[in-house]
């Protein structure tokens, strides 16, 4: 059986970047999204065995972190 997935949410979002964090109590799991360059940059790692999704409208994100 798998890993459980985690849902990210954005919480803060500009026309540039959007802060994305973990909805699991105890992951902790933050990022931001570069919009215009798009990229993204892992803020605090979480829980890094899980694998987390999330999206802001035709933006998806899915993968994990090296």
């Amino acid at each position: 059986m798998g890993a459980e997935r985690h849902l990210m949410m954005c919480v803060d979002s500009n026309d540039a970047e959007s802060l994305f964090e973990c909805t699991v109590a105890g992951c902790g799991r933050r990022l931001v999204f570069d919009h215009v360059g798009a990229r993204t940059v892992v803020l605090d790692r979480g829980l890094s065995n899980a694998p987390h999704h999330g999206s802001t409208g035709l933006v998806g994100l899915s993968g994990g972190v090296d």
